[in-house]
């Protein structure tokens, strides 16, 4: 009986550090106040303590704190609606830098959010972004704040560019007015940072930026775009029928729940035997969309979803939402500096639209604006490559470095060859190991804070440097 209480005395911290956290469509959180109308874009309606630690992949995230704020936003059509944000302070963070971080969520499903995603204990299916975290724990190592925001809003609307971008700069917005309880500056340097999905939402928030939050101009620093999505029908075009077809279903899930006449118009052109499959758009998140919908054909082949083939984008009405989506024929101009990176032999995300969009911008007259290709990675990978080149851009921005004047395009073998890349590569290696491990993030952190896994971490990077 003895051993039996100890046994369970020993288990019960381990049970409660295990509880999983409560997923978005079962969490009132989520839900919009009475009255939340009345509020303005980017006012904060509530906010609490993010309900479990943040993740670090395989284990929790050691943080000073963080925040879950749910923020007034507004859809495509100016509706009002409301988003969560999550804000992130490593140990001794300097209040004076906040970066935004927008990670992939793609997909069209509430309990695919980044807000319960980053929590420790969030579902497997949230993997690509939890996958995202060490990404993030790099920034949080450098001491700045983070915030991560729900950008695809409270219909999980995946590719619909205003909503999203909209929702970023509320996130800001929410993030500049959280002081008195995440002691962060009221007025900062703010810096953007997106890959993939995360590079949709980005880069209409920075087109928008100037008619939509023109207040927010003298605090933003600069955006970092990588795998940059401007065109989502030349990603459907790249991905039907094969193994990322599982894009495909959620990018059309994620417009459905904008737009109910293109829901309307999916069941109607779908297969008899298909229609069921169309039911499934907005069920899963990504890894398990890719696995369910892998090499499904959509538009193409003799056993396709869509009767009318890629003609269905062509029909009225649906042409010009899914152009109204596309970056690339969106005549606004970003104002801040920004920065994009991309493979040249992405296969997922066709590099031709990004270099109509760096075209576009250099031709309306952008102020700052240079684009790394790196010529011997695709998609995937680049995630991984590109990102030292990205972190590299961001510290040059928040230490004062003057970005380029114009337009800048150079052509590179790997983006691991990007300026300034040596120098913080080691660091970038060693923030992502510190995330996974748990160790504590932040510049200069106290011993008392060091976890035994970091102390290991010392010894191997001591033997790498010797």
């Amino acid at each position: 009986m003895k051993f039996l209480f100890l046994l369970l005395a020993l288990l019960a911290p381990i049970r409660c550090a295990i509880l999983l956290p409560t997923k978005p469509s079962r969490d009132p959180f989520y839900n919009a106040p009475d009255g939340f109308e009345d509020a303005k874009v980017g006012d904060i309606l509530q906010y609490r303590k993010t309900p479990k630690a943040i993740t670090g992949a395989f284990f929790p995230s050691k943080v000073e704190n963080s925040w879950q704020l749910l923020i007034r936003s507004e859809d495509s059509f100016g509706q009002p609606n409301v988003f969560v944000t999550t804000i992130i302070q490593p140990f001794n963070a300097d209040p004076s830098k906040l970066v935004s971080y927008q990670v992939y969520e793609d997909a069209a499903k509430i309990d695919c959010a980044p807000s319960y995603a980053v929590q420790y204990g969030s579902s497997i299916t949230t993997l690509a972004t939890q996958a995202e975290l060490p990404f993030i724990g790099v920034l949080l190592n450098q001491g700045y704040y983070v915030v991560v925001p729900d950008y695809e809003g409270p219909k999980l609307t995946f590719t619909v560019g205003r909503q999203s971008g909209q929702a970023v700069l509320n996130s800001v917005r929410g993030a500049l007015k959280s002081g008195n309880f995440t002691g962060l500056d009221a007025s900062p340097d703010v810096v953007l940072w997106g890959y993939s999905g995360g590079s949709l939402a980005l880069g209409w928030a920075a087109a928008l930026q100037p008619e939509y939050a023109p207040e927010l101009e003298p605090r933003l620093l600069g955006a970092a775009l990588g795998g940059f999505v401007t065109n989502i029908t030349a990603t459907a075009e790249a991905t039907d029928g094969t193994v990322f077809a599982g894009i495909v279903a959620n990018a059309l899930g994620g417009l459905g729940n904008e737009y109910d006449l293109l829901k309307t118009t999916f069941a109607d052109d779908a297969n008899l035997l298909m229609k069921f499959r169309v039911n499934q758009f907005d069920d899963f998140c990504l890894v398990d969309s890719l696995i369910n919908f892998v090499g499904t054909q959509f538009f193409t082949g003799a056993v396709r979803i869509f009767r009318s083939g890629f003609g269905l984008l062509d029909k009225p009405g649906i042409r010009e939402i899914v152009e109204g989506n596309g970056l690339v024929y969106f005549d606004a101009v970003p104002k801040i500096p920004i920065f994009i990176y991309h493979g040249t032999i992405d296969a997922i995300v066709p590099i031709s639209n990004v270099r109509k969009t760096y075209q576009r911008w250099c031709d309306g007259g952008i102020a700052s604006l240079e684009f790394a290709e790196d010529e011997s990675n695709g998609h995937v990978t680049e995630t991984i490559v590109g990102a030292p080149a990205a972190l590299s851009w961001i510290l040059s921005r928040f230490n004062g470095d003057t970005p380029v004047s114009g337009c800048q395009q150079t052509k590179r073998l790997s983006n691991f060859e990007y300026p300034g890349v040596p120098a913080s590569v080691l660091e970038y290696f060693q923030s992502i190991f510190k995330t996974i491990v748990g160790a504590g993030l932040g510049p200069d952190v106290q011993k008392d804070q060091v976890s035994a896994a970091e102390r290991v971490l010392e010894r191997i990077w001591a033997r790498i440097g010797s």
